[in-house]
């Protein structure tokens, strides 16, 4: 009986491994990915548009993943909200993606960090850098994902109506 639950354990460890090692994004990869971050640049943010927005696509050496990056900066003193609870009537932001067919996610997006606000409200401020990761497989010719960022952006005195900064990116 023991040798049957050593054997059991042996195989479950050996499947949770290679479940897990397909899952992950290329180590190679997120440094580039990191790099890519540093180099991605959004224009200033004006009084008439107080958030910018770029995206960009970053690819394994292997071509069988790659990396999305939405980079935003927001004008100083105004916000776009990261969390807003259902009582309140600001809209949060949400991230944009539209990938074809032969596109599986790997991880969910990273997030950067957001400040508390008023009435249990999360805003972010100043540059916002959000990353996801994703494996390619039997990808069509001349295929295309769409990413950018829907938001509504407010300083202490005004509200804009929402809007969505989207980026078509060739694969």
């Amino acid at each position: 009986m023991r040798i049957i639950k050593k054997c059991g354990l042996i195989l479950f460890l050996n499947l949770a491994l290679n479940s897990f090692g397909q899952n992950q994004p290329d180590a190679a990869l997120t440094k580039k990915v990191e790099k890519a971050i540093l180099s991605l640049k959004v224009k200033d943010p004006s009084v008439s548009d107080p958030v910018s927005v770029d995206s960009q696509l970053i690819w394994n050496s292997s071509k069988t993943q790659f990396a999305v990056v939405v980079k935003s900066k927001v004008l100083a003193g105004w916000h776009i909200y990261a969390y807003v609870p259902k009582t309140q009537p600001y809209l949060q932001y949400k991230l944009v993606l539209e990938t074809p067919k032969g596109v599986t996610p790997l991880t969910d997006w990273t997030k950067p960090n957001s400040y508390p606000y008023a009435d249990n409200i999360f805003v972010y401020k100043g540059q916002q850098v959000f990353t996801r990761y994703f494996s390619v497989k039997d990808l069509a010719s001349g295929s295309k994902i769409t990413t950018g960022l829907f938001y509504q952006t407010c300083d202490i005195r005004q509200c804009l109506p929402p809007k969505t900064k989207a980026k078509e990116l060739k694969l």
